[in-house]
This record gives C-alpha cells, sequence and structure tokens, in this order.
C-alpha cells in the first residue's frame, strides 16, 4: 500500500527526503514542506511546496513546486500532487505553479522536448515528466526558448554609433575583475534585484543566498565574457556568459544574463555589450554562441534576433487552480 509522509526541512531524517530518487538539492528560501510518495523501502514520487509571498501571479499569491522527481507512476504522482494541494490550501493558497525550486533564481521550466541534448545550466528531467503534470491538471502558463547561432561576425555601424554615444556620456564597458570576484558580486547584487524587479514572477534573494549561489562558478568563468557597464561608478548593465563544458563537439559560449538600468539614456546599452561578447568570442575561438532561456516576447529577444540567432528549443512553466 502506498504510504505518503510530508518532510519539514528541520526534521532529524530530512535525508531520506533530500536523497529519495537521487541525492538533491533543496533550496532553503521559501520551501514549506516535502512530500515523499513510497512503498516499504521504495519511492515513487516526490516534491517539495514552496511559498513566498513576494512572488504572486495575476495578483494572487501563489504556492510552487519544485525539486520534484517521480517514477512512470500515475497513481503515486496524483497521490503527490493531491498532497502538495492540501498543504497549499492549507496556507490559504488557490494557485500552484511549477515546477519551481522556489523562485526563478533556481531551476524552473520544462523543456518541450526533453529528448533534444542539455547544455550547461539546462534543468534534466524525464520527458513524461510533463505529461504526469498536465494528467494532474497543470496547463502552460509561460513559454521559454534559446536560440543558438554560429555567426559570429557581427558587424555594425548602428551599434558603433550608439557605442561611441554611450562612450561620450562616460559609460565605460569593461570585464570583470575576476581576482575581486566576491567584492565584485556584492556590487552587483542591488543592480540585479532592481534590473530584474520588473520580471514575470520576480522575487528578492538575499546577498548571503546570492553569493553561495555564484561564488563557487568562479573558476569556470573568464573575464571577457562577464562585462559590467558603469556610470560615474554606478553600475547600469551587465552581461554574463559561461563555455557550455557540456558541448564536445564545438566551443560554444552562453548567453544567460543580460540586465541594464531602464533609463533612456542606456539605450542600445545591451546591442553594444553583445557585440563586444561576440567579438571575444569570435578572438577566443568560440565557434557558436546560445542566447538562453528567454522569455517569450521578452526585452532580450531583440538582442536575441539581431544577432542571428534562430531557436532552437522551447520550455514551459505550468500552473494551475486548486
Amino acid at each position: 500500500m502506498m504510504q505518503v509522509r510530508i518532510f519539514k526541512y528541520d526534521d532529524t531524517d530530512f535525508t531520506r527526503f533530500k536523497t529519495a530518487l537521487g541525492d538533491t538539492n533543496i533550496p532553503v528560501a521559501s520551501f514549506h514542506c516535502g512530500v515523499l510518495v513510497y512503498v516499504g523501502k521504495k519511492t515513487l514520487a516526490k516534491a517539495s511546496l514552496y511559498h513566498d509571498p513576494a512572488i504572486r501571479y495575476m495578483d494572487d499569491a501563489i504556492a510552487m513546486v519544485g525539486t520534484d522527481h517521480a517514477e512512470e507512476h500515475a497513481e503515486a504522482v496524483k497521490l503527490l500532487f493531491d498532497t502538495l494541494k492540501a498543504e497549499a490550501k492549507s496556507l490559504g493558497i488557490h494557485r500552484l505553479i511549477g515546477p519551481m525550486d522556489g523562485s526563478t533564481w533556481e531551476n524552473y521550466r520544462f523543456h518541450d522536448d526533453g529528448e533534444l541534448p542539455l547544455f550547461l545550466m539546462e534543468m534534466q528531467h524525464p520527458t513524461y515528466y510533463v505529461r504526469q503534470w498536465r494528467e494532474n491538471g497543470f496547463e502552460p502558463i509561460a513559454h521559454y526558448y534559446s536560440s543558438k547561432t554560429n555567426r559570429l561576425d557581427f558587424v555594425s555601424k548602428e551599434v558603433n554609433a550608439i557605442r561611441a554615444r554611450l562612450e561620450s556620456q562616460g559609460v565605460i564597458i569593461r570585464p570583470i575583475d575576476l581576482d575581486k570576484y566576491e567584492q565584485e558580486l556584492v556590487r552587483l547584487h542591488p543592480f540585479l534585484l532592481t534590473s530584474f524587479a520588473s520580471n514575470f514572477l520576480y522575487s528578492p534573494i538575499s546577498l548571503s543566498s546570492f553569493l553561495d549561489k555564484y561564488l563557487p562558478l568562479r573558476a569556470y568563468l573568464h573575464a571577457p565574457f562577464i562585462l559590467i557597464a558603469e556610470d560615474q561608478d554606478e553600475i547600469v548593465g551587465v552581461f554574463f556568459c559561461i563555455q557550455d563544458f557540456l558541448d564536445k563537439a564545438q566551443k560554444t559560449l552562453i548567453i544567460k544574463t543580460i540586465a541594464r538600468y531602464p533609463s533612456v539614456r542606456y539605450r542600445g546599452l545591451g546591442h553594444v555589450m553583445a557585440a563586444q561578447v561576440y567579438a571575444s568570442a569570435r578572438e577566443k575561438g568560440f565557434t557558436q554562441i546560445i542566447h538562453a532561456f528567454l522569455k517569450s516576447e521578452g526585452s532580450s529577444t531583440p538582442i536575441s534576433q539581431n544577432f542571428f540567432a534562430t531557436p532552437f528549443k522551447t520550455y514551459s512553466l505550468y500552473g494551475k487552480d486548486i
């Protein structure tokens, strides 16, 4: 007979939940509980329920389902979602969204085609997960895509003119100082909070959590591919890229984060930084660039299109009224 257990983060045997169906990173922030469905010693399904009052959808409070893992077992998955729904209702919540591991700073979204090869930073999951969620009443509420290009020979008189204008205004673009990486992150933190504040399902991240997340990346980063734009020593833009170490066939660079201060004074800054990244990538022998995880109709879409990139992967985020 199937059984259900609800775990809290401070349970003495929380490791049982964490390691079931493979050791899982469970973000602490906004974690409410973990649900485990099992028969005897065999785990059939598990997921975490997150609740952050700062994250709202259509002006309503939500709960998020994340860190989910499941066998192909329809009855167990139904029991999992029924339990998650009951826990969310106990919080006064009437909508579930996922997959999302507590916030958009963590893993979220499902691949629409899970058979395609992964690139670095993509969430891995079996293709049947989407079917399981749909069978339990979840429908897409947001769509995303990644684009790629093998054309790194970008030249534009218009972008050069924008660069000249920005430079005349005192805006400088420089690579991150990896010798002072932690100090750079501390400076970037408030800028990113402000820049992302209008993003879909936004929530702030504490400085300590931000550092915990990004400090370990130091060994994998190359300064020419993390650009910081400053105006009078104030950060007004950032371009964050990392090499796709999973791609063994060619040298691929992933553009992960694009942000700029929302002022007409800095219009075109993203294109200028992208042109600089393309030039550096070409110089360093890269042959492909991926623009990763763009929200459909998002602000980064024009940059991707203007720099020869063509969509090749799509993702969806799901929601359900309860």
